[in-house]
């Protein structure tokens, strides 16, 4: 598609005449010239990008000039010599903060893809607290993006449309951007799970011809009843889209087959009295389906979505029926950029639309949290839960909406109300009766929490009860204050395992804590060692994430020897595929069948003894295996010498041959069982199951079935285990045992 300044000009003509029109060109002639060398994967020039987010901006979210502008511009800095001051000195400061904003941080190293992500979406987050309009431009770049995805290898294809389905089409359904979240989230689909795809839609087709028949008579007749009751209103209807389809064989855990409500009808009116006399016409002719009623208009969406929703049964199948104003369809469809405020038209903007700063609590919170969380991963799941997560509606005793992520707690929503609230609160009532703490909130129920003042703050054990990132955040930051002792001591003992565990040098850590140290902590954004420990204490930081800032290299070690040992593993794995059983010579006989012993399960390096079994070859045991005994008494003409092949084991030594148990004593605290799975890994070792325990006396029992090559890598292993602090107990089990 060739798209030309004229369209883009044509676009925003259309809403905004007063729009400075010379400063649009200055940014689309600037962004031209530095893109001018250079082509996407399609093989077109690559300004046709900028130009079609553009025109996305202007036409689909119907933005201000500023922001086409910076549409125009949002790559130059990241892929072009023009660095932000350059932005600043042609166009000012906002529009610098805009293209800064939406600009990744591609040019810095990072130690994983994820701590990338994390880093520039915290970035594009922050950039938020300042303009809103940074998310609706990159909200515009990646439906381009996903527009253009065929050019792309299919596992690019694949990373941007989990992206897009996890992170950007919620974020547009949770700024009420329906007509953008919907083009995400059904291109994506395609490319993610092309067969899953193409299943529902082959389904749609093949009924398709009587679905359009049902929904052109529904119009029809509904078009004629509305004028009965002197309704004006525009109509339309079509089947529902396959990712939503699919999320419901999903949510009912059905084939598609089971599913029936496929068709839906929007009326749009002029009113909001002519809405509900439109409700009225439809639930007189057809039977409403109970349950399926919302009113979303006398309690709006946090979102700012508005509507009535009903199903009924028509002509013998569910019929969904959405009815709303004009003015509420625009915001369903633009969401918060339906509320923009345009600034050249003298403020004007919609002056009856509500403040929608004050409907963005959730992304108030969100940023709070990108703020203050440090972990890549943890902040990237976060954002995923709070954005993705479907989310409940509960009213406080005074009939306000406070919206909460779906398993949220009579906790969370205190301290939705206010931190204070949270940390006095000692119970809960629900519709009017006491429940527990831990009581599950559902849509509709009316909330009275119960303080005191006596309550000195958050149980540790809240944590585990909570269900959103905000509640989580305060309680953590005042147990952290007030267990800042016993946190940087359980910290420090974590770092200096994870630095163990690394392949640290013992001499490296007499270096800690010293002022030079020190001075290198502080280089990296953290106040204090001692406030280093106490975020690992407290869970809001991963050691290894730290190690990774503070030794890079050590880190970078650490993924070059588990990578060289997966290669090693695949190959020695595949060495061993080739063999036919275990390499054992037998003393006297030949093409001997072998079965190793499932009571003692020896491995190359043990001493071991053989038993011939009738019609079943012969059973190598362990030496010093109590079944031995009782055979050898039993017919001592059956025992047998035996003898690993040496120079066959020797090859194939640590290929994870043999399986074999392991059982680990700790002391009960938290991050153990983390910290040994690591040493673990860390060899090569593949893990076949593994479960964690603790005793009455408080101690901790750890067991695992590990796949070893010979047992000195088993013996190699259990005294790296031992050498983690915590650990009293490391060695072999027998099945016996």
């Amino acid at each position: 598609m060739i798209i030309s300044l004229e369209d883009i000009f044509s676009a925003i003509k259309s809403y905004n005449p007063d729009a400075d029109f010379d400063q649009i060109s200055r940014a689309y002639n600037v962004a031209q010239e530095a893109h001018k060398n250079q082509f996407r994967a399609s093989g077109e020039p690559y300004f046709l990008h900028p130009e079609a987010v553009a025109l996305v901006v202007a036409s689909e979210l119907r933005l201000d000039s500023t922001s086409v502008c910076a549409a125009l511009l949002h790559d130059v800095v990241e892929d072009t010599d023009i660095n932000i001051e350059n932005i600043e000195e042609m166009f000012g400061p906002v529009m610098a903060q805009l293209v800064g904003g939406v600009t990744k941080l591609n040019k810095v190293f990072f130690s994983s893809p994820s701590a990338a992500q994390a880093a520039s979406f915290r970035k594009m987050l922050l950039a938020m607290t300042n303009d809103v309009r940074v998310i609706l431009i990159k909200l515009a770049d990646r439906l381009h993006n996903i527009r253009t995805l065929c050019f792309l290898p299919p596992v690019k294809q694949k990373y941007i449309a989990k992206e897009t389905l996890e992170i950007y089409a919620p974020l547009a359904h949770r700024l009420g951007i329906n007509k953008i979240k919907s083009e995400l989230e059904e291109t994506s689909f395609k490319y993610l799970m092309p067969e899953k795809a193409k299943e529902i839609n082959d389904y749609l087709e093949s009924s398709g011809i009587e679905g359009d028949i049902i929904i052109k008579k529904a119009l029809e007749e509904i078009e004629e009843h509305l004028k009965d009751f002197n309704v004006s209103a525009s109509l339309s209807g079509r089947p529902k889209q396959a990712y939503s389809i699919y999320n419901k064989t999903i949510k009912y855990n059905s084939g598609i087959d089971t599913l029936y409500d496929f068709l839906g009808i929007r009326i749009l009116t002029d009113s909001v009295k002519d809405c509900y006399a439109a409700l009225g016409m439809v639930h007189k002719y057809w039977r409403p389906i109970p349950g399926r009623f919302k009113d979303y208009i006398a309690v709006p969406k946090p979102n700012m979505y508005q509507s009535l929703h009903t199903s009924v049964i028509y002509d013998g199948k569910p019929l969904e029926v959405q009815i709303r104003t004009h003015d509420m369809h625009r915001v369903a469809e633009e969401g918060i950029a339906a509320h923009w405020d345009y600034k050249e038209r003298g403020g004007s903007g919609n002056s009856n639309a509500p403040d929608y700063k004050e409907k963005l609590s959730w992304l108030r919170n969100l940023i709070e949290w990108c703020q203050e969380v440090n972990d890549a991963s943890e902040l990237m799941e976060t954002v995923k839960v709070d954005l993705f997560q479907y989310h409940v509606y509960v009213f406080t005793p005074k009939g306000e909406v406070v919206e909460l992520p779906k398993d949220s707690t009579p906790i969370d929503f205190a301290y939705t109300i206010h931190t204070d609230v949270g940390h006095r609160c000692v119970g809960a009532k629900i519709n009017g009766h006491i429940v527990p703490l831990e009581y599950r909130l559902r849509n509709g129920d009316i909330v009275s929490i119960l303080t005191s003042k006596s309550q000195k703050g958050p149980s540790r054990d809240w944590l585990k009860i909570v269900g959103s990132a905000n509640a989580k955040r305060k309680i953590r930051t005042w147990l952290k204050k007030e267990f800042r002792d016993e946190y940087i001591l359980s910290g420090e003992r974590e770092f200096l395992e994870a630095f163990q565990r690394l392949g640290g040098e013992r001499e490296t850590e007499k270096l800690f804590g010293t002022p030079s140290f020190n001075g290198r902590v502080k280089e990296f954004g953290f106040p204090s060692l001692d406030e280093v420990y106490a975020g690992i204490g407290a869970g809001e930081v991963r050691a290894q994430q730290i190690i990774g800032k503070l030794f890079p290299d050590l880190l970078l070690k650490t993924q070059q020897r588990q990578i060289e040992a997966k290669k090693n593993r695949t190959e020695k794995q595949k060495k061993r595929k080739a063999q036919k059983g275990p390499r054992i010579i037998v003393g006297g006989l030949e093409g001997a069948l072998i079965k190793i012993s499932r009571c003692c399960n020896p491995i190359p390096g043990d001493e071991i003894i053989g038993y011939i079994t009738r019609g079943r070859g012969v059973t190598v045991h362990k030496k010093d295996c109590p079944n031995t005994k009782s055979l050898a008494s039993d017919s001592e003409n059956r025992i047998i010498d035996v003898r690993w092949d040496l120079g066959i084991t020797d090859e194939i030594m640590g290929a994870g041959s043999y399986m074999v148990k392991i059982r680990v004593e700790t002391t009960d605290r938290r991050g153990m069982l983390n910290s040994v799975t690591s040493v673990i890994a860390n060899q090569g070792l593949n893990i076949i199951s593994a479960s964690a325990k603790t005793t009455k006396e408080r101690t901790g029992i750890l067991e695992f079935t590990i796949e070893v090559g010979n047992s000195e890598v088993l013996n190699e292993l259990l005294r790296l285990i031992l050498r983690l602090t915590g650990v009293t107990k490391a060695y072999r089990v027998d099945k016996k045992q």
